[in-house]
């Protein structure tokens, strides 16, 4: 085990061209996943998290039941909308970092969409009353909630990237795991694994585990540096 360990080191030192490529392929199709996602669950979390309307409830259940959604189902069904049957095939994007990407979007977007809602909702309960007290009108507690905001939602979309780079189920449906081509490193360990390569494995394992470090130490940074209540004092 010591020896594997001592393997892994040597490839990610001497800058193994596959592992790159992998980790290189992870990080912009799982950044990109999470960026999409963000930017289309910010505007219907603000109106989620500052309205009360008819129906909000059900949209709220209907986002947390598709947070359970298996990542092998969200897969089956990017698979068949890629396929040469499926409505997208003539794109032909199936087997390609493209269509991982689509996968994870699908995959982390219920996440984003509960995450921000939720983060934004408890900002306007905690600070949009005070305002209202002061007379302010909605649109003056939107520019408020806006001013607040950015501080959770890098800890939200930080939270998102996390859980689009650790996806495997979907990735290998769609992806196919090419070398070169569609592999990242959730897939690549599963790989390296049933191939008795322990070396491999453990290289792509240690910089996973490097990089949910360092989501989860620049979220805790950034939600203790940009506190809430520090912005609505300005």
């Amino acid at each position: 085990m010591m020896a594997a360990f001592g393997d892994a080191l040597v490839l990610l030192v001497q800058g193994d061209p596959a592992l790159w490529d992998v980790i290189l392929r992870s990080l912009w199709v799982s950044s990109l996943a999470a960026g999409l996602a963000m930017m289309a669950a910010i505007p219907l979390g603000v109106v989620l998290g500052t309205r009360a309307f008819r129906g909000r409830w059900l949209i709220n259940t209907v986002i947390s039941s598709f947070q359970a959604v298996p990542a092998v189902v969200v897969g089956l069904l990017v698979y068949l909308l890629l396929s040469r049957q499926g409505l997208l095939g003539e794109l032909r994007l199936l087997f390609t970092s493209w269509a991982i990407l689509i996968a994870q979007f699908i995959l982390v977007l219920p996440l984003a969409l509960a995450l921000v809602t939720t983060r934004l909702s408890d900002l306007w309960r905690r600070f949009g009353d005070l305002y209202q007290l002061d007379g302010a009108g909605y649109g003056t507690r939107l520019k408020a909630l806006v001013r607040m905001a950015p501080g959770p939602l890098i800890v939200v979309g930080l939270t998102v990237f996390g859980r689009a780079i650790s996806e495997v189920g979907a990735a290998i449906i769609v992806g196919g795991n090419l070398e070169f081509a569609t592999r990242v490193l959730t897939t690549a360990i599963k790989l390296e694994v049933e191939q008795g390569k322990l070396a491999q494995a453990l290289a792509f394992g240690m910089v996973l585990l490097v990089l949910a470090f360092a989501v989860n130490l620049a979220a805790r940074l950034v939600a203790v540096a940009v506190p809430a209540e520090d912005l609505e004092r300005k």
